[in-house]
């Protein structure tokens, strides 16, 4: 455990990237060629047709969690539950699906893309998380809730980060105590980016999704422990 003057340690529980485009019409022979492509590289081990098209997903495990893609007409979405992975690895299965999905069908524009990176921070020096939430973040202390006529903590806060350049993502944050562990915060960061970006040009997604990480592993965990100081 860190103490309040360093940033606190972060476990990811899981990460998911939609990326939105036009209405396409895909068949679920084409999704299962998809599959066959690039389940090695991958790792995909499970092709499940749905409703609206198809997903590939591996097998869960302990030590890497479990990974997914799912198909549907308006959008691709890919998860990462339970153990990190990596940016870089991650960005590497968007980078396989979407070659092989464009093989088969046309997509030529991703016109908005979403990233929820949900966490848990081990509270700054201990303690409970509501409690350090009502002294740290609001400066509150148990009479400052006399008027209400009841004890009462607080539970959580939600910030926004706008975009201070054009392309950058759209930050939603919810910071809460977690239930499971008074001990713990749990952070979702919701990033948003709402203009048109080319399929082709990959590079720029990456950017965009280790720029949104920066946020979310380093900015938030660093403004987290500055309050505690």
């Amino acid at each position: 455990m860190t103490d309040s003057m360093s940033a606190p340690d972060s476990s990811t529980l899981g990460v998911s990237i939609d990326l939105i485009h036009l209405p396409i019409q895909v068949s679920a022979e084409q999704l299962r060629d998809v599959y066959m492509e690039v389940s090695g590289t991958c790792g995909y081990e499970n092709f499940t047709k749905t409703a609206t098209g198809a997903r590939l997903e591996s097998s869960p495990t302990p030590e890497s969690g479990i990974s997914r893609v799912t198909f549907a007409k308006d959008r691709v979405q890919f998860e990462e539950q339970g153990a990190g992975t990596g940016t870089d690895v991650f960005f590497r299965r968007i980078e396989e699906v979407l070659r092989s999905l464009r093989q088969r069908v046309n997509i030529p524009m991703i016109v908005a893309r979403t990233r929820n990176h949900r966490t848990l921070l081990q509270v700054p020096g201990g303690g409970e998380a509501s409690r350090w939430l009502s002294e740290h973040a609001f400066n509150l202390e148990g009479e400052d809730f006399n008027a209400i006529g009841r004890p009462a903590t607080v539970s959580g806060l939600r910030l926004q980060l706008p975009p201070q350049v054009q392309g950058e993502a759209h930050h939603l944050v919810r910071i809460e105590a977690w239930l499971k562990d008074p001990r713990s915060l749990f952070i979702e960061d919701v990033a948003t980016w709402r203009f048109p970006l080319p399929v082709d040009q990959m590079e720029k997604l990456g950017q965009d999704l280790r720029a949104a990480e920066q946020v979310t592993a380093v900015g938030i965990p660093a403004w987290i422990a500055s309050l505690g100081r």
